[in-house]
């Protein structure tokens, strides 16, 4: 009930917004644009957006459309979901840039348009520090696929949204190993992946690309690690899970492009907020299970370019 309170306070105030432009435009708006005055508008329902979202996410969570998914504050990392006897306990983490408080919580539902969420909770964390979560969803149906992912929200309102991923609930869903299971694919095609060369490169952004093909396996995490640092990309190479590598300002950051896939992808990824006349290096990743069900890493090499100078 609450929550349609809000939403009818925010539709009532998008009203209002955009009957003031016609009523008011000679006396407020006669120095400038038309397209001056639709940005302006657009501003003021991103706000009501933002503060419907946090309302929202007060009351214990909350489905939300994020306006800014920009928190440079806390990354949100969604991790594994286990399912015990009609249970599903969801497990993530939140990685502290800087000392700050924040509020967390999963979003899940039978479609990647994810309806349901967890109780949030709160949180506080030192500079480059990281506080792992867990929390129960509930409302689970036996013989049903869920998505799901973590979302933090910083002090300043602030969301990271982490990837989204998924899990099933059989009838009789347990976390022993099935004995029945003669899966054996220790003679299957493990997953390529291939770094391409950068494009369009300018002073502050470049194209990056690259293909994944899972050949045998299946539920592919892509990624992709970039940054100023050639020794820690190359040593990010060399980790054995996404979560072992760790960020580091402009050295080194890491990307989420894909969170199941299966078959084969090309991705085409522009990085803004690069450092003119830079050199950087970068290389694209996918995690795996293995056939003894061990989370791998495979990655391309690494390739490098340089901005453009001013």
């Amino acid at each position: 009930m609450k929550n349609n309170y809000f939403k009818r306070m925010v539709v009532a105030a998008f009203i209002i917004v955009l009957s003031v432009p016609t009523v008011s435009s000679a006396q407020q708006y006669t120095t400038q644009s038309q397209a001056t005055q639709i940005a302006y508008l657009y501003t003021i329902i991103a706000q009501l957006q933002a503060q419907l979202a946090i309302l929202q996410a007060a009351q214990g969570g909350g489905h939300y459309t994020p306006v800014f998914d920009s928190s440079d504050r806390v990354t949100a990392v969604t991790e594994d979901a286990t399912v015990r006897s009609g249970e599903v306990e969801l497990e993530g983490k939140v990685d502290f840039e800087v000392r700050d408080s924040a509020r967390a919580w999963f979003e899940y539902g039978t479609s990647r348009d994810v309806r349901q969420s967890t109780q949030s909770i709160d949180i506080t964390g030192s500079a480059n520090s990281t506080k792992s979560i867990s929390l129960p969803a509930s409302v689970i149906r036996s013989n049903s696929t869920y998505y799901y992912r973590l979302v933090a929200e910083d002090s300043r309102g602030d969301y990271s949204e982490g990837a989204l991923r998924s899990f099933t609930v059989s009838r009789y869903s347990n976390d022993s190993d099935d004995d029945d299971d003669d899966d054996d694919r220790s003679d299957d095609d493990t997953p390529e992946v291939t770094t391409e060369d950068a494009d369009d490169i300018d002073k502050d952004s470049a194209e990056l690309r690259g293909e994944v093909d899972m050949n045998d396996f299946e539920d592919g995490y892509v990624f992709l690690v970039y940054g100023e640092d050639e020794d820690a990309i190359e040593d990010a190479t060399d980790e054995n899970e996404y979560d072992d590598i760790d960020t580091d300002g402009d050295d080194i950051r890491k990307m989420v492009i894909d969170s199941s896939l299966d078959g084969d992808a090309d991705y085409d990824m522009t990085i803004n907020g690069l450092d003119e006349d830079t050199d950087y290096y970068f290389a694209f990743c996918v995690e795996y299970e293995d056939e003894d069900d061990d989370k791998v890493l495979e990655c391309g090499d690494v390739e490098e370019f340089t901005t453009d100078e001013n």
